[in-house]
């Protein structure tokens, strides 16, 4: 996984009605924070130019994914590698669920400034993975199957040794995708290799 820079991008003095205003975005600097934030602020202001908008803004970094100087590695990046591992899997297959191939990228999981983070495939936004925050759903480009199991993969990540199903919907066990037996099987496969899934009988319940 490659590390990444969590950035706020704040429009201080120029929505009136929303001085607070701003955007999370990940990237590899902040110029390309900026950059991405421009691409979709340029949607509903097709007349501002880069060099416009960069004079309206201002970048702040939040957090990183690499360990800062002094600073202990994430005890559960592991974890994080096999999540992105099996999300991979469910996007080359199938339906291609978590994959945008829009912005040819996937769902991913990133550890930065302290906090879990699931990077959208299609909008890019980082949603804080916290479950005091039970409304980051609707920030999410895929339906409520796709985020129960994005729920399920927060818990593993954080801990929970048999995580699949935590949060409805039967996890990688439910049959309802409209992926083949074939493609369900070698995902389910490939989460018992990896230690994410409990072999068990095939269902929902």
């Amino acid at each position: 996984m490659t590390a990444l820079n969590l950035y706020e991008i704040s429009y201080p003095d120029y929505f009136e009605d929303f001085p607070d205003y701003s955007v999370l975005k990940t990237a590899k600097s902040a110029g390309a924070a900026k950059y991405d934030a421009f691409l979709s602020f340029s949607d509903t202001d097709p007349d501002m130019t880069f060099g416009d908008y960069v004079k309206i803004v201002k970048v702040r970094k939040v957090g990183q994914s690499t360990p800062g100087r002094n600073e202990q590695p994430f005890p559960g990046q592991n974890r994080i590698d096999i999540v992105n591992t099996l999300i991979r899997e469910i996007g080359n297959r199938g339906r291609r669920f978590l994959y945008s191939s829009k912005h040819d990228r996937y769902v991913a999981f990133q550890w930065a400034g302290g906090r879990l983070w699931l990077i959208d495939d299609y909008t890019g936004m980082p949603l804080l993975m916290d479950e005091s925050m039970p409304d980051r759903h609707y920030h999410f480009s895929h339906g409520g199957t796709l985020w129960g199991l994005m729920c399920d993969f927060r818990d593993y990540i954080n801990g929970d040794d048999d995580a699949n199903h935590n949060n409805g919907y039967g996890g990688l066990y439910c049959p309802h995708w409209g992926y083949s037996k074939e493609d369900m099987q070698t995902i389910q496969q490939r989460a018992i290799d990896l230690g994410y899934l409990k072999r068990r009988d095939n269902g929902c319940a």
